[in-house]
């Protein structure tokens, strides 16, 4: 009889990172016919028939009883199941294995949202964590980046079980099999761009978090420094464009911002219409962006609020700015990667971080820790 896993998501297979991950690491280990796979989630997307997913009903009205609800149905249906392992990519305390994609929901809402009164369901949510660590003692945890398990250890203190870091992965198929040169002349001539501009890449469904008023302030920056040398900013994304244009109009680089709007199919072709990306990001628990432009070959700059930075090597795949004055510093490193040489040398090194981090190797990883839960088990039956 093969080991039956439980997977908890509340959505796999829609948009999103850490939907995007459950899927590519389950079907994966699905592939291999060494378990049994039964997938809990509110909603999925998927062809994979060698798995059995489980709906779990959920009040959608309500966002407390949405993740109250969700939290008591899924483990009652878990409890029925005998499962060998309990893989959650979700706050809950009835898994064995955890997948931590997001901060402590306390550390997001008082740091990040910066809300001081926060709602009933955020307190909610601020008790699942708290469960979680509680009951955590045998349990094997996988943030997504060493930077995620540190503001763990800070909200905490000493963290319970075994921590492994798992990054997220990319398929790197999609980029190699895309016809780069043809991409770029299609992309920078359906925005008129032109050819010998160094384009400079945004992508991101919040302009503020991920730092787009920083990108815009330093092209308008090279702009004024080096008035010609041409750069452009191409923004993939939604979010309040007028108010970026604004930005970028006393900037001084109104005709060098071009907004696309949201890209969801062949975002390959835009990495490669680009020459560098730039996400400055107020904060990340990874960023699987940065991950894809690097496949693409290009040199990447990230803040250091991004746990994306586990694999960028400053000055060698890409370029990571200090915090403080972060538009001089982007100024400086757009200003340096002018050079094609320079461009090409890091470029290179960026696709060669890439390859270390396919979903092949990430499913391999996850495999290793089932397996080791499976013979703690079979030592104590023993």
């Amino acid at each position: 009889m093969l080991p039956r896993i439980a997977i908890i998501a509340y959505a796999y297979g829609t948009i999103g990172g850490s939907e995007r991950f459950v899927q590519e690491v389950t079907e994966r280990l699905a592939a291999t016919g060494k378990y049994e796979i039964h997938v809990f989630a509110a909603q999925w997307t998927s062809k994979c028939t060698s798995i059995t997913f489980h709906k779990v009903p959920v009040f959608t009205f309500s966002v407390f009883l949405r993740v109250w609800g969700f939290k008591h149905l899924v483990g009652r249906m878990i409890a029925k199941g005998k499962f060998d392992v309990v893989h959650s990519h979700w706050g809950t305390a009835h898994a064995n294995v955890y997948s931590l994609h997001g901060t402590p929901h306390a550390f997001w809402v008082r740091t990040v949202l910066q809300r001081r009164h926060p709602k009933f369901a955020s307190r909610v949510m601020f008790a699942m964590d708290r469960d979680m660590m509680a009951l955590g003692d045998n349990k094997i945890f996988m943030p997504v980046s060493s930077h995620l398990q540190s503001i763990y250890e800070s909200e905490y203190g000493k963290l319970p079980g075994k921590w492994n870091v798992v990054h997220p992965g990319i398929d790197q198929s999609a980029f190699e099999r895309l016809d780069r040169n043809k991409a770029r002349s299609e992309i920078r001539k359906k925005y008129s761009i032109s050819d010998n501009a160094l384009v400079i890449l945004f992508v991101g469904m919040n302009f503020k978090t991920k730092g787009l008023e920083t990108v815009i302030r330093a092209a308008g920056q090279v702009k004024r420094m080096r008035p010609n040398s041409p750069v452009h900013v191409l923004v993939v994304g939604r979010g309040n464009e007028n108010k970026y244009r604004k930005i970028a109009f006393a900037s001084g680089c109104a005709n060098a911002v071009t907004f696309t709007g949201a890209q969801f199919e062949s975002i390959e072709r835009f990495y490669a219409s680009a020459d560098v990306l730039a996400i400055p990001a107020q904060f990340e628990t990874f960023c699987m962006v940065v991950l894809e432009a690097m496949a693409m070959g290009l040199p990447v700059i990230i803040s250091e609020n991004m746990g994306v930075k586990d694999i960028v090597q400053h000055g060698t795949n890409g370029f990571v700015l200090p915090n403080g004055d972060q538009i001089s510093s982007l100024t400086e490193y757009m200003i340096q990667l002018f050079d094609p040489k320079l461009r090409q040398m890091i470029g290179e090194a960026a696709y060669a971080t890439s390859k270390n981090h396919s979903w092949d190797r990430v499913a391999k990883a996850v495999e290793d820790i089932y397996d080791q839960q499976l013979n703690a088990i079979n030592s104590i039956g023993k």
